[in-house]
């Protein structure tokens, strides 16, 4: 970027409007953005809530790009980065009088390596995984991101064909030059905004700023999220399919001894026989040290040794093979490593990790998985992302981290390990909830509904989602917290209905998603994936329906173990501290779904009578869009819109 006069925060929001139809200045985005130009001029953590339709993106970017500082844009979602990559930074390219670059870098195993597939067909050539379909993809992507595929590769053969950073040639590559990995990072390199994903960005924060080039200024959006996927990034797990595919690579790739695998195999039997028959539920914490680890930690030990034994001098060394030899044999140390990390907890648990068992549910291919998880994140978010050297502020953001108390931003802030001193502030939806949208919330007596934790809650609660949908001739979410929950309602309620209702798991998400969208009264049963990250205008989404308070499973191990752990402080209460805003947060997600533009219109139901009947109710139905409040369902009907279907 050159040093020319720059414009300030308001005068390139003001010019939006030459370039958005139909747009005008909103006070609490221009609000929002010069809040977040102070954090960045005062080198302070900001952390703001913005609500739906404020437009937080171009908020944040407009100071960020005026700052000419090197800029990396994070995200929990794809849809919200391509908005970031399609939409709103082209839009800023010309509000502004220079330039600057941007790009968008994932993680390396985002995208297809050349050479690793040309050694896999050569290796499989009998294989019908890899069809003319995606060799033509593959000869005509310019970014050979996996992601642009409209049709599903198996996992197992992805990781095949990915890049990898264990099996790469770099430069010695014949195919270095046309490499989609590298030349994603020569972009980065490049951009003056780089947009990433949480995941990735965490990675680059664990190896100490390896990952991505180095950067002056943080924007985290979807900053709920940071916690959860720093907790997901750290783990380590071991399963009954992974090992199968260790022994297969070990033999096929490195043609390893048969009485090291034959040894794995049995006490891999040993372990796992232990724990299906300890722990028989489908997720389970482990609290004891289980004996059966130690066999299972000296045979892969030993297959480590031999591996790293190997010199590999009797290979014939024609187009790089001994070189390509030691990169395999790297890759399997790698993944050795992992699982003996997730033994050593299981052989000796730790305190500040939560180690559970899984079985899978598949009928057809058993698996059982160990794994071992950081009961606590928050010091290595602060430690290693947020006091990252060379980071000079850093902005999160997102439409749900408030909650309730005196700071409503504290249960975020323990979370992700924010001390010191921030800005921080909640903007105001510019949408008119109180007549576009209401919030019933059916009595217990009204409507004969039990506490939800009976068992004939769903088929209570299916009698009242029935009529609803009726009221507002279908164009619905029916939101759960359960996959059980969905199965029921749907299977209770979809064949009575007159219009054409699915439930997630028929499609892909986005398939069902456009269903939705084109397809006239319609009804979706969704659980979580349903609960955020999906935008439906207009009338065609006019009635969002949640079965319950999403309060996190009681038998969760990793929650379980985090209110064990603050019940045991004492200085913080389980429910008031850690259930109660982890709710609230995934509630103000579900609620968020209707209102999505100033026309819209619709009604929200939450169900659950604890709502209307504990002390804490208040608390959840405070933290949510202010909308008009009802317990009569009869008030309903004025805002569907209905007139609407026969226009």
């Amino acid at each position: 970027m050159e040093n020319e006069s720059v414009p300030d925060v308001v005068s390139t929001l003001g010019m939006l409007a030459s370039h958005l139809p139909g747009y005008e200045m909103r006070l609490p985005q221009l609000a929002l953005s010069k809040s977040i130009e102070r954090a960045f001029l005062t080198g302070k953590t900001g952390i703001f809530e913005a609500g739906t339709g404020i437009g937080k993106s171009l908020a944040a970017l407009v100071p960020a790009v005026l700052s000419r500082k090197k800029v990396v844009v994070s995200t929990a979602t794809i849809s919200l980065q391509e908005q970031y990559i399609k939409k709103d930074i082209p839009l800023l390219q010309k509000l502004v009088p220079f330039e600057f670059n941007y790009a968008l870098l994932k993680g390396r195993g985002n995208y297809v390596g050349i050479r690793r597939f040309n050694d896999f067909v050569a290796e499989n050539p009998k294989s019908n995984a890899i069809d003319d379909e995606f060799v033509e993809w593959l000869n005509e992507s310019e970014t050979g991101d996996i992601s642009e595929l409209d049709f599903t590769l198996p996992g197992e053969i992805w990781q095949e064909i990915n890049s990898d950073g264990e099996d790469c040639l770099r430069q010695r590559c014949p195919n270095f030059s046309d490499c989609f990995y590298f030349g994603a990072r020569e972009a980065a390199e490049h951009a003056d905004i780089l947009v990433v994903n949480h995941n990735l960005l965490l990675v680059d924060a664990a190896s100490g700023g390896n990952v991505l080039p180095k950067y002056d200024l943080l924007i985290i959006d979807e900053a709920h999220h940071l916690n959860d996927i720093a907790t997901e990034a750290f783990s380590s797990q071991i399963s009954s399919r992974g090992l199968r595919r260790l022994r297969n690579k070990a033999t096929k790739q490195l043609n390893a001894p048969i009485k090291l695998l034959e040894d794995i195999e049995f006490d891999s039997h040993g372990l796992f026989h232990r724990l299906r028959n300890d722990f028989a539920f489908n997720k389970k914490r482990v609290r004891q040290s289980i004996a059966e680890a130690e066999p299972m930690l000296m045979s892969l030990h030993t297959l480590r040794g031999w591996i790293e034994s190997q010199d590999y001098e009797n290979v014939l060394d024609v187009d790089l093979a001994k070189e390509k030899l030691k990169l395999k044999a790297k890759s399997i140390i790698s993944t050795i490593d992992r699982y003996i990390k997730c033994l050593d907890l299981l052989k000796l648990p730790d305190s500040n990790w939560v180690i559970y068992v899984e079985q899978s549910t598949n009928p057809n291919h058993e698996n059982f998985s160990v794994t071992a998880s950081p009961l606590d994140v928050s010091g290595f978010i602060a430690d290693n992302l947020l006091a990252k050297a060379g980071l000079h502020s850093t902005v999160c953001m997102s439409a749900t981290l408030a909650t309730a108390g005196d700071d409503p931003f504290d249960y975020f802030k323990t979370s992700v390990g924010v001390i010191g001193p921030v800005v921080q502030d909640k903007f105001q939806s510019p949408f008119d909830y109180k007549h576009q949208s209401v919030l019933f919330l059916p009595g217990r007596k009204s409507y004969n509904l039990p506490n939800p934790n009976d068992a004939g809650y769903i088929t209570e609660a299916s009698r009242v989602i029935e009529h609803l949908i009726e009221l507002s001739h279908g164009r619905a979410f029916i939101l759960f917290t359960s996959r059980s929950a969905l199965f029921r309602a749907f299977e209770i309620i979809s064949k009575r209905l007159p219009y054409e209702a699915r439930r997630q798991g028929e499609m892909p998400r986005n398939k069902l998603l456009e269903w939705f969208k084109v397809t006239p009264n319609a009804v979706l049963f969704g659980t979580s994936s349903f609960w955020e990250g999906v935008s439906v205008d207009g009338d065609q989404l006019s009635l969002v329906v949640i079965d319950r308070i999403p309060f996190q499973a009681p038998d969760d191990p990793i929650y379980e173990a985090r209110c064990e752990r603050l019940k045991e402080g004492g200085e913080k209460n389980w429910f008031g501290d850690l259930a109660l805003p982890y709710a609230i947060t995934r509630l103000k997600q579900g609620v968020g779904r209707l209102i999505r533009t100033q026309s819209d219109k619709g009604v929200v139901a939450i169900l659950d009578p604890r709502l209307t009947e504990k002390a804490y109710g208040q608390k959840i139905i405070e933290c949510l869009p202010p909308m008009s409040v009802t317990h009569n369902m009869q008030d309903l009907p004025d805002f569907f819109n209905v007139n609407s279907l026969n226009s």
